[in-house]
């Protein structure tokens, strides 16, 4: 009895390990590209294979990929991903058939940097889970940096997603161009890489390498590196321009206090005290007047108009100067 128990334990066991590899060995996509070392390996083994272009993906593989490497995998559902350097992922779930609605397919990103392009599937059927959010796909294309394990960074590049982060916090995102910052604390609003809230020494290369090197399998994105970077700040109507602009230097040409009679090259004259007098009070006039209309329009243009309006002043001033000594020395000043 004791031998006949032991002879239907081996049957089982040798038809479960035929069933076991068999499911191993159901292929579910393919590798694209793989660049340097990349390797794929049983989630519950320790056998690994390294992937070249054009080898099978498996359900239940976990996917490595070199901190130089990259990868590119299609999936039968024309699911399209692009794996960069450091990166580990796993297929956790591949059911789908072409000639069936619904199916699920389930992605779960470790560590490093995925794009992910959705593909004919019914959109319910996608998730990807990192260790801090879960994603829902609503047809969309978008990048995925997992920092450590409780912060991950979303790109959304078109489409949108739904994104729920462990403590129970929900929310769309539908900004392409933006990203989201997802950690134990919840969801923060999306933005540009310039105001995303503890990047500290990692670059915008360095969490997002597809945005500056484009995958073959989105080679010509919607969105540039500099759209994606943004500008930091938010210009506004009067930014650039002082807020206490520097005064300007004003140049009033002084009064001749020597000029030769017309009648007489070798008679100097000179005018007297009282008309110097005159003239500096009116001089003084027209700068105070001056300075009070800068004060009013020193962020302006008219500004300009003031020094110009000085200017002329003292232009007069000297004329009228010279005029004063033709009058004296007709006898009538």
């Amino acid at each position: 009895m004791h031998a006949v128990r032991m002879l239907l334990f081996g049957f089982v066991l040798i038809a479960n390990t035929g069933i076991a590899s068999a499911q191993a060995s159901n292929p579910i996509g393919s590798a694209l590209t793989v660049v340097n070392l990349v390797t794929a390996k049983p989630a519950s083994g320790p056998d690994h294979r390294r992937l070249s272009a054009g080898d099978d993906v498996r359900e239940r593989e976990l996917i490595e990929v070199d901190r130089d490497g990259r990868s590119e995998l299609e999936f039968h559902d024309r699911t399209k991903l692009a794996l960069g350097p450091g990166s580990r992922l796993l297929l956790d779930k591949f059911v789908y058939n072409a000639n069936r609605s619904g199916g699920d397919i389930a992605l779960d990103l470790a560590k490093g940097t995925l794009r992910f392009i959705t593909g004919i599937a019914a959109k319910p059927a996608y998730a990807i889970h990192t260790p801090a959010a879960s994603i829902a796909v609503r047809g969309t294309i978008f990048d995925l940096f997992v920092l450590r394990p409780d912060e991950t960074w979303l790109l959304l590049l078109e489409g949108a997603v739904e994104v729920c982060a462990n403590n129970g916090t929900c929310a769309v995102h539908d900004q392409p161009g933006k990203m989201i910052r997802i950690t134990r604390d919840g969801i923060e609003k999306p933005v540009k890489w310039a105001g995303l809230k503890g990047k500290g020494d990692i670059t915008l290369d360095q969490a997002f390498p597809f945005v500056a090197s484009p995958p073959a399998i989105d080679s010509k994105p919607i969105f540039s590196r500099s759209d994606i970077a943004g500008s930091g700040e938010q210009k506004t109507e009067h930014q650039g321009r002082d807020e206490h602009p520097k005064r300007i230097e004003r140049r009033i040409p002084a009064p001749p206090l020597k000029i030769k009679h017309h009648d007489d090259d070798d008679d100097d004259y000179r005018p007297s005290k009282r008309t110097r007098d005159r003239v500096a009070r009116k001089i003084r006039d027209a700068v105070e007047r001056e300075d009070r209309d800068y004060e009013d329009h020193a962020r302006g243009s008219r500004a300009g108009d003031a020094i110009k309006k000085t200017i002329k002043v003292g232009a007069g001033l000297a004329v009228g100067y010279g005029l004063a000594k033709v009058l004296r020395g007709r006898g009538r000043y």
